[in-house]
């Protein structure tokens, strides 16, 4: 099982709080003096799907932190651009998504706040709700 952790998401500042999972990342504290620096040291999967992006993105990426910010806040995003996700029966956890233009962000809701797992592209959005769930559940499982 991948180990697990969660980096906050400092592009939001609001009431509900944004984390991207940190799946099997060893990162160097050594010298890290406060809860922020080795917050910083951490790579989660918004990090990685950032990092792999083509330049052409940037906007519509920024477009979605902007979103989260907004629903950090507890402001209004239009449904077509921040949503919940159809649950399969069963599944007591909200998923959800943010997207604009090709691009896709999605995560789960949390007792400690939502949780960002991964990072797509509207034409492989079947395969990333796939990913979503299944990370969901080993990280749900891996907190028991």
């Amino acid at each position: 099982m991948p180990n697990f952790d969660l980096k906050k998401i400092t592009a939001t500042k609001g009431k509900q709080l944004f984390y991207q999972l940190t799946i099997d990342d060893n990162p160097d504290y050594s010298d890290a003096e406060t809860e922020e620096e080795k917050n910083e040291r951490k790579t989660g999967v918004l990090d990685e799907y950032e990092a792999g992006l083509e330049k052409r993105y940037q906007k519509d990426l920024k477009m979605i932190y902007a979103y989260m910010d907004r629903v950090s806040n507890n402001l209004a995003v239009s449904g077509q651009k921040y949503h919940e996700l159809d649950r399969p029966s069963g599944d007591r956890v909200k998923d959800f998504e943010f997207k604009h233009g090709d691009l896709r962000v999605y995560g789960f809701k949390h007792d400690s706040g939502k949780i960002i797992t991964v990072g797509g592209y509207k034409n492989s959005q079947k395969a990333d709700i796939q990913r979503l769930r299944s990370l969901k559940q080993q990280y749900l499982d891996s907190l028991k």
